[in-house]
């Protein structure tokens, strides 16, 4: 059953004609990018307004098709077709008085649209708003507003040049005229066409016009308040688009928007902060929006008792905080700790099943208290072992939860999880067994059941004349009966669950993104591990929401780098359950678990967990993802499981059937993240003489040789590292040199970059144990630069430079007595007698 909690969607976006009442939730979900690179993630967010928009007009273009037969035969159409009929042709008067039955008609409905598209009635309400007469314009308005729920009668307006026509309203001398017709707005621009049409006619800056009004009147002003209202939630639905924000920044709506944020009307803040939510999704938004302050009044709104308001204030704070400063306000004005609150509210059911399992750790994560504790869930365990058991009553004979005996009634709070619980079950076996005939009268059927279950409908509906019974209501009635059940479960539940029904997870998604992203910085980890933070991701690493999951490992990526989290993590059996999210196929989700399990391998106890349970095959098995973020990702997770100093590791290693060339083959990726990780990889791997080996008969040499001259200095310092690494013989020196890869790295040493200068030098000693190199060194001009690095305060550079130029000033010493010796044998004038010009250097084979 669908949470009371309103739509977060922008208006108009979450209507579908499937429904019951022609509604329901958008799946219009921006994408949550990457943090290391803005420029990736603006094109992740253009990619995903594209294929958004492609799916709305494949959407459009179904909802066109629709049952005339069933509408033409229903009351509804011809109490329509008469009020239309009125409107045609009657005065003013009679004009009024028709929009007014037309209002009655209950427009929501699906039936009632098509015959309102079918009569053209749409023509004629349009055509009503072209006149002077203000109370026709806004009986006709108000009509369009009910009218437009649908998805039907927005695309009928656009095609109409209803769009025309409402734009010039916006502009009409009543508050009450430009309220509706921005609210109308609002909903048409659902349709991409016609938001792209809108952003085209300028109409962005007109309704920006509405917002320039002081904000402390629209308390007071209830008028002014819809007529502002309205315009935000058409500015709503127009920033879903990239085009639309960059107009709305253009107009300068975004200070306009901002400074509505001290209202305190809550369905004012609603599309306030949707607008604020959809804007900063790019880079240049988000830093506005802290520059201006608007963060610090999107933390006051986290306390904020309206559950819509404050998940879109949660949403919007998720996204901001990937800025440091809006991190950091966070933490400063108290926004963590009630982000914290929120997470300990809606993960309750998750962390009551961790007590139940493993209360001894509980116990030691602070999660249960001495003599009291956290009450223990109502709802069915959602560990892997299934441990766990509904609360609230034993099960009667038929099957039926938490019916004691208590007659009946409606349920208490003390046996509704359950039973909810029980119809959820039920509902779901049904939807597989008869997922093809679901019609108005199955949904009856198993509603009624459950109303018997749950404690609203006398009896459950078992026998044929019962069926029959239910047959014969009406769909009227039905829609009722349905409608009232809804409003009745959702009352009860709600104080049970703090307004929130099981499952809905949009709010603790959003809590769990911001808390990730204030996570980030390694000073505000401890913020969040004193606030016993945690614990509760543990538990939530359960979560059956892969949005959530994915936002639960994400944070616990970060935290794991601080020890103790780690080992709160470890001893919560976090990091198993974390291997076994590897064989996911979710790619951000295997991102954010091959990072979390990168940051538990820094731990000693953790390795050793890691690999007692097969995770180092499992992260090597990733290598071969297709996306390079992941290959990237686990690369570096299996560079930090190769740093540490296990006995065995080198063996492990080989045993990886393919292993070594698979990570050799990823030399050739155009990816620098992927080039950059493998060099680090290969450069643990090749401590082991054996390992080293079985890279250079797979042509490491040779691929890392070919790198060498890339100009990347994200990549240099671990390439050279990589060079440095494998050449522990003078055999594989040589190889480099005869590859090309001696010149190239010269040219490392002119940077600044401390990074890089020191596995340069590195590289460049171990290349020099070789005489050959040492031509090339002394050619490629190494000599004054390496001069100068023995100044470094570095003293790892001053010894590798050092040696290097010791190992280039034997070769000339060397070269000298050659020469010598050769000048005394050879006698003088011979033809044979060459000089060698001064300060050169050659190679005696």
């Amino acid at each position: 059953m669908a949470s009371r909690r309103p739509s977060l969607a922008p208006p108009g976006r979450e209507s579908l004609p499937s429904s019951t009442d022609g509604r329901r939730r958008s799946s219009l979900r921006l994408s949550h990018s990457q943090l290391e690179n803005s420029d990736d993630e603006q094109q992740v967010e253009e990619a995903e307004d594209e294929e958004e928009d492609e799916d709305e007009e494949d959407e459009d273009e179904e909802l066109y098709q629709l049952d005339f037969q069933t509408a033409e035969l229903s009351s509804e159409y011809w109490q329509i077709q008469k009020m239309v009929k009125y409107l045609k042709v009657g005065n003013a008067t009679c004009t009024t008085i028709a929009l007014v039955g037309l209002k009655d008609c209950g427009l929501h409905q699906e039936v009632c649209q098509v015959a309102l598209k079918v009569v053209g009635g749409l023509e004629v309400l349009l055509n009503i708003l072209r006149t002077s007469n203000l109370r026709c314009n806004v009986g006709a308005l108000q009509v369009l507003e009910a009218a437009c729920g649908h998805m039907t009668s927005r695309a009928a307006v656009y095609k109409l040049g209803g769009l025309q026509v409402l734009q010039g309203l916006v502009g009409h001398s009543q508050v009450e005229v430009r309220g509706l017709a921005a609210s109308v707005l609002a909903q048409v621009c659902a349709l991409s066409t016609a938001r792209a049409a809108l952003i085209r006619d300028d109409g962005v800056a007109k309704l920006v016009t509405l917002l320039r009004v002081d904000a402390n009147t629209l308390n007071t002003d209830h008028g002014l308040a819809t007529a502002v209202e309205g315009a935000t939630r058409a500015l709503w639905a127009c920033s879903v688009s990239k085009s639309g924000r960059a107009a709305l920044l253009r107009a300068g709506g975004l200070e306009l928007v901002g400074g509505l944020l001290s209202a305190s009307r809550p369905s004012l803040l609603v599309p306030v902060v949707g607008v604020i939510h959809q804007c900063i999704a790019e880079v240049v938004f988000r830093e506005r929006v802290e520059a201006a302050g608007y963060t610090s009044s999107l933390v006051k709104l986290l306390h904020c008792p309206s559950p819509q308001l404050q998940v879109l204030a949660t949403k919007a704070l998720a996204r901001c905080s990937v800025l440091e400063a809006t991190s950091a306000r966070l933490v400063r004005e108290g926004g963590l700790e009630v982000l914290v609150n929120l997470l300990t509210r809606e993960a309750q059911p998750y962390t009551a099943a961790l007590i139940e399992k493993d209360p001894a750790f509980a116990r030691d994560a602070g999660l249960l208290v001495e003599g009291g504790g956290m009450p223990r869930s109502r709802k069915q365990s959602m560990m892997p072992d299934g441990v766990g058991s509904v609360a609230g009553g034993t099960s009667d004979a038929d099957g039926v939860p938490g019916q004691d005996g208590e007659g009946e009634g409606h349920p208490t709070g003390h046996d509704l999880t359950g039973k909810l619980a029980f119809v959820e079950g039920m509902g779901a076996g049904v939807g597989r067994k008869r997922r093809h005939t679901w019609n108005w009268k199955t949904i009856l059927f198993g509603v009624w059941n459950a109303g018997c279950y749950l404690g609203f409908s006398p009896r459950p509906v078992a026998s044929r004349h019962h069926r029959q019974e239910v047959a014969g209501i009406s769909k009227c009635m039905a829609e009722s009966f349905i409608s009232r059940v809804a409003v009745l479960i959702s009352d009860l539940v709600a104080p049970a669950t703090g307004g929130q029904l099981v499952g809905d997870s949009e709010l603790l998604e959003a809590v769990l993104e911001a808390i990730w992203h204030v996570s980030l910085l390694p000073e505000h980890v401890t913020a969040v591990k004193d606030l016993n933070a945690v614990p509760i991701l543990v538990a939530l690493l359960h979560h059956d929401d892969e949005r959530v999951l994915t936002n639960v490992v994400g944070a616990l990526g970060e935290v794991a780098g601080d020890a103790d989290c780690c080992l709160t993590l470890l001893n919560g059996g976090g990091v198993t359950t974390l291997i076994q999210l590897l064989r996911r196929t979710s790619d951000r989700l295997l991102l954010n678990v091959t990072r979390a399990l990168g940051s538990c391998a820094a731990e000693e106890d953790a390795l050793a967990a890691l690999l007692q349970q097969d995770g180092l095959r499992l992260l090597w098995s990733h290598l071969k993802n297709p996306n390079c973020r992941v290959q990237a990702s686990a690369a570096n997770a299996i560079c930090t499981c190769l740093q540490q100093e296990s006995e065995g590791l080198a063996e492990v290693v080989r045993s990886l059937v393919g292993g070594i060339e698979l990570l050799v083959s990823l030399l050739e990726s155009q990816s620098e993240s992927v080039l950059s990780a493998v060099c680090a990889a290969i450069a643990r791997i090749a401590r082991d003489p054996q390992n080293l080996a079985i890279m250079t008969d797979y042509g490491a040499v040779t691929s890392l040789s070919r790198l060498a001259v890339r100009e990347n200095d994200s990549l240099r310092p671990y390439l050279a590292e990589a060079i440095a690494a494998c050449c522990v013989s003078r055999e594989t020196g040589l190889l480099f040199g005869q590859a090309g890869a001696v010149a190239p790295l010269v040219q490392y040493l002119e940077t600044d970059d401390s990074t890089i200068r020191r596995p340069t030098c590195r590289a460049l000693h171990r290349l020099s144990l070789e005489p050959e190199n040492c031509v090339t060194l002394h050619q490629s001009g190494a000599v004054p630069l390496l001069l100068e690095m023995l100044g470094s305060e570095d003293e790892v550079v001053q010894e590798a430079a050092a040696d290097c130029l010791r190992n280039i000033r034997l070769l000339a010493l060397q070269r000298c007595k050659a020469q010598s010796r050769s000048a005394r044998i050879t006698p003088r004038g011979s033809l044979s007698a060459r000089v060698t010009p001064r300060g050169s250097l050659s190679v005696r084979r």
